[in-house]
């Protein structure tokens, strides 16, 4: 039997992950529009002092920053003959995606829904794409699409690109710290939820279940297996084998 996950979140939760999976399903459809939005209030919530860095992300399809962007990143398809997604791939961010908002949310503002495995994992990497562009890893994006390592100079281009348009202020291939000041604290939920996620998928590949087996540190070495750290303003969601 497959396993799956009970997830519980908050609606903040919810708004930070349908804007993390959003941005992955554009980026599979070979599209990066969403980059430029993905700090609007609509998707993530308002945060309160959160405006400045919103501003940088929050543009219209028309402002020249974007199309800039959606240059840069057709160069860099054409350059790495980037292929879309698999189907597999596109039909778990869109079921994650769909069972998130359909999740009913009851007085305390708080919903729960059960993942698959292959689901459980896309929503760990596409928080991670949300979380790392948000501290400024253009670079992120090739990761995402499987670039070969031989486009490393089209992957190059597009990260100083990106880098110019949403981050000035950043030399060379700096970036902040995910507890910078400077990073909007949606960036820290999404890297909350990967942390809980990533956890529980780490165990689940040994054949373990976190709060059940003790890890061992000889075999389960590196941050995957570490247990979660609260850096945003959430607590962290909740996340729980359904059948272990």
């Amino acid at each position: 039997m497959e396993r799956t996950w009970l997830v519980g979140f908050s609606t903040e939760h919810a708004g930070v992950m349908r804007a993390a999976l959003t941005l992955g399903l554009g980026l599979c459809g070979l599209k990066i529009d969403f980059v430029c939005e993905m700090f609007a209030s609509q998707y993530g919530g308002d945060v309160e002092g959160e405006s400045r860095m919103a501003e940088r992300f929050d543009r219209k399809p028309e402002d020249p920053a974007c199309l800039a962007l959606r240059e840069a990143f057709a160069r860099l398809v054409q350059a790495t003959a980037s292929a879309p997604a698999s189907v597999e791939e596109i039909e778990d961010l869109a079921t994650c995606l769909e069972k998130i908002q359909a999740a009913p949310v009851d007085a305390e503002n708080r919903a729960s829904a059960t993942f698959s495995t292959a689901e459980l994992s896309s929503l760990r990497t596409a928080c991670e794409l949300y979380a790392r562009l948000a501290i400024g890893q253009g670079w992120a994006v090739a990761g995402y699409l499987g670039c070969p390592e031989d486009a490393a100079q089209a992957a190059q281009a597009f990260d100083q690109r990106f880098r110019e348009i949403f981050f000035p202020e950043l030399r060379g291939d700096a970036y902040y710290g995910i507890n910078s000041q400077l990073v909007h604290d949606n960036a820290r939920v999404a890297w909350d939820v990967l942390q809980v996620v990533r956890q529980h998928l780490a165990f689940h590949a040994l054949g373990k279940v976190v709060g059940r087996d003790k890890r061992d540190v000889r075999t389960m070495k590196g941050p995957d297996f570490d247990d979660p750290m609260q850096r945003s303003r959430l607590e962290l969601i909740r996340c729980v084998p359904e059948n272990p």
